[in-house]
């Protein structure tokens, strides 16, 4: 199965991007089968958050961007971001680490299986 999953990055290394006040995502395609994942490319998006307050028709054009992903790895969410996000059958992880860092953390615990990621990408 694959599975695409987006990263909160300015730089494509680090995660080091809130959801809400993100520019830009990473795309990862992760290989269940294979075990492996590979970086595909880079997503921009109009940040959602302004001075600490949003609204929801900004998360909708993030989700929108995103909308084949299964998951979302960011530095931080908040709990409404995380709620929202999730009821969009995405699941949301927060990680302040390097990318290659969470992808081998999301593999050694086999998150997809744990969370039960929805299958937005062909296999």
């Amino acid at each position: 199965m694959n599975y695409l999953i987006a990263f909160a990055s300015s730089d494509g290394v680090n995660i080091d991007s809130h959801f809400g006040a993100a520019e830009s995502f990473y795309i990862a395609r992760l290989d269940t089968q294979k075990l492996d994942c590979d970086i595909i490319g880079q997503r921009t998006v109009t940040p959602a958050c302004s001075g600490g307050s949003h609204e929801l028709s900004g998360f909708d054009a993030i989700l929108d961007t995103l909308c084949d992903v299964s998951a979302i790895v960011a530095q931080r969410a908040g709990y409404g971001a995380r709620e929202y996000i999730s009821q969009k059958g995405i699941a949301v992880y927060q990680m302040p680490l390097q990318i290659e860092q969470a992808i081998c953390l999301l593999m050694e615990e086999k998150q997809w299986e744990v969370d039960k990621w929805l299958s937005h990408t062909r296999s």
